[in-house]
């Protein structure tokens, strides 16, 4: 519910955020969970964390508008061929800098650790940034560098939310999935 919400929010405001940017996505939020949850006991337990979260995300995305990283792209859908398969990915959101893409991922749950992203046991990030260098996300330049993979936990309990960067090269992990994918791939069709 949240991640819908958040989405139609930063949709809406991909260049510039509303005056009032916390009532903005709180009236959204209204909306999404009206559509979305039919039982009013779990709307009850959702809201209040909810209202959490917009606090703590107005002030994630104030922080990175000022710093002039912006959305790039939102819940876009992108694919890559490799060696006869196709990878597809919805990505949840890649964030523009002078300098790069940083690539993003919302979780209410826990997040993959730096070595679960360098293992390979969590290539999500990576794999999307191949698609990304790969052409496959329409509306971004394959040029662009990767400098970033970010999860943003929204779990809008004690903690409404926190930003967890995976501290590896980006690039180097990028590159380092895209091998790993078509290894398996060479190994599935032996």
């Amino acid at each position: 519910f949240s991640h819908k919400a958040l989405e139609r929010f930063v949709k809406l405001h991909m260049t510039e955020l509303p005056a009032e940017p916390e009532q903005g996505l709180l009236d959204i939020g209204k909306v999404v969970f009206r559509e979305e949850i039919s039982s009013p006991g779990v709307r009850a337990f959702w809201w209040p964390r909810f209202v959490r979260i917009v606090h703590w995300f107005v002030a994630f995305e104030q922080k990175r508008r000022n710093a002039g990283i912006i959305p790039a792209l939102i819940e876009g859908r992108g694919q890559l061929e490799i060696d006869g398969f196709t990878l597809t990915a919805k990505a949840d959101r890649m964030d523009r800098s002078a300098t790069g893409l940083t690539i993003i991922d919302y979780k209410t749950g826990q997040t993959p650790t730096a070595k679960q992203v360098e293992s390979g046991l969590t290539p999500q990030l990576p794999l999307e940034g191949a698609i990304v260098k790969g052409g496959g996300f329409k509306d971004l330049p394959k040029e662009l560098p990767i400098e970033g993979l970010l999860y943003v936990r929204l779990s809008g309990g004690r903690e409404a939310g926190e930003e967890k960067p995976i501290k590896l090269d980006a690039e180097q992990a990028v590159q380092d999935a895209y091998e790993g994918l078509s290894q398996l791939i060479v190994q599935y069709e032996d």
